[in-house]
């Protein structure tokens, strides 16, 4: 096992043996307090109805004749000595047979009870517990009154054997019972310590051949715990990471293509002209005028993409009418639109509020949206601009504007659509930049359109036209 599991089975065993421990010190405390009570209150109730048969026999005698018969009688157990003293303080019965005729308090003995007839005291009845035989007189035990310990070991804190015995059972019990909880705590520790240390050596293998490059590496997991939760969002960053190297590899490739092109336009242009080949004329500096334009709006576009992606993008924001937006826009592509007869129109809501946006960037996203859907509109064909204000739209879980541009062009089919906003990304890869652009047109609407806190998604069917939908938040409004 790693480290890792051994800290985890030790911390376990240590909890348990912490616990274990001040269980066994409290519960043999315990149970030493409450037997000893116990055994206090049996011998006090025992001492006590006997006093009460002594008065009763006394009464009956007159004397104490035959009393020390009556006390060895009376005995619970050979451990158990009786003692009783008349009125004047002398012994007069003693179950072990050694202290007749002496007198109590030359014995230190006290707190025994009395024994009364007609409200007179006749005696005193103390009863001990002896370590051995009746009539040893080997006192190991206590006074059963408690605080009136008269027997030396008593002040040693011993016991007498049946509580001893009671007690070391008792202990014997609980460090059994202790031993099996830190045995079971031990297993259960290397068990639950490999349980989380396997899905940790599987991320960390999975993080070493990430490391070396190996973006297709997954963990496999089975747990349903926080340990399985950690595992799919490492795969998802496995495949997070994995989409981007593959779009940065693409991305390398497409912007190598595309300035191939324009580059090679260019230089062979330049070299047909200074060979004499190509004569300096208006075309062909033309096309040189061109072809530069092209590569200024490739890189401008990979610009704006780029600052919006790393969140530098700055918006000047200000309250704008988007009818008057969209309007703006649709007459500037009016003559495009006529050249290939598609009809341009737009339906707004005369309730359209204003929203504060970035009008350049805005007007970049629209722009963008009516060249695609007009790159895409056979003649014949409509393009259509919607806008709409609604109390909550499912792509922003609020209130919103929606813009949408439907057209009815050829469609798209349905395992392109995810893809559209990708960059460099074409429907047809067969198709030139003249005809389909350099495919960053939609990559910089999905951009702008999130820039402003908003969403952009496109719905289409072949044959039936495609439709894009921008979806721009509604919490500043005029």
């Amino acid at each position: 096992m790693g480290r890792l599991s051994w800290k985890l089975g030790g911390a376990l065993l240590l909890v348990a043996l912490i616990a274990v421990g001040i269980m066994a010190v409290l519960v043999n405390q315990n149970v030493s307090t409450e037997f000893r009570n116990y055994i206090q209150h049996g011998n006090m109730m025992y001492i006590q109805n006997l006093s009460s048969d002594l008065s009763r026999y006394y009464n009956l005698q007159k004397d104490w004749t035959g009393i020390q018969d009556v006390l060895e009688g009376s005995l619970r157990s050979n451990r158990d000595r009786l003692v009783l003293a008349d009125s004047s303080g002398q012994i007069i019965a003693d179950t072990a047979g050694e202290w007749q005729g002496e007198l109590s308090a030359d014995l230190n003995l006290n707190n025994g009870v009395s024994v009364k007839s007609s409200g007179q005291t006749i005696g005193t009845l103390y009863g001990l517990t002896s370590g051995g035989a009746a009539g040893h007189g080997q006192l190991t035990g206590r006074g059963m009154m408690g605080s009136g310990s008269v027997i030396n070991n008593e002040q040693t804190g011993t016991f007498p054997s049946a509580e001893t015995n009671f007690l070391n059972r008792t202990n014997n019990y609980l460090w059994i019972a202790g031993s099996i909880a830190i045995v079971a705590a031990l297993l259960l520790g290397i068990l639950l310590a490999r349980q989380i240390t396997h899905p940790l050596r599987a991320l960390a293998n999975g993080a070493h051949e990430i490391a070396k490059g190996n973006l297709g590496y997954r963990v496999k997991l089975n747990s349903k715990d926080e340990l399985g939760e950690l595992g799919q969002s490492f795969n998802s960053m496995a495949i997070s990471l994995d989409r981007s190297e593959q779009a940065r590899k693409r991305l390398i490739s497409d912007v190598t293509h595309e300035l191939r092109t324009p580059l090679t336009i260019i230089e062979g242009t330049v070299d047909g002209m200074l060979d004499g080949v190509f004569p300096a004329d208006k075309e062909y500096l033309d096309s040189i005028k061109e072809q530069t334009a092209l590569l200024t709006h490739l890189v401008s576009s990979l610009r704006d993409i780029s600052l919006a992606e790393s969140g530098h993008l700055k918006l000047e924001r200000v309250f704008t009418n988007p009818a008057d937006l969209v309007s703006r826009k649709l007459s500037q592509f009016e003559p495009a639109a006529r050249e290939k007869e598609v009809l341009l129109k737009m339906e707004a809501a005369s309730d359209i509020p204003e929203v504060k946006v970035d009008v350049r960037r805005m007007d970049q996203v629209i722009a963008n949206l009516l060249s695609n859907a007009l790159r895409h509109s056979a003649g014949g064909g409509i393009i259509t601009v919607t806008l709409h204000a609604a109390d909550h739209i499912s792509h922003l879980d609020k209130p919103g504007l929606m813009l949408s541009v439907h057209d009815t062009g050829e469609g798209i089919p349905a395992e392109h659509l995810p893809h559209l906003f990708e960059r460099f990304y074409r429907v047809e890869d067969s198709r030139s930049k003249n005809e389909g652009g350099v495919g960053l047109g939609l990559s910089i609407v999905k951009q702008m359109v999130q820039a402003h806190g908003g969403q952009v998604w496109a719905e289409s069917e072949p044959g039936k036209g495609s439709t894009f939908h921008v979806a721009l938040p509604l919490d500043e409004t005029k």
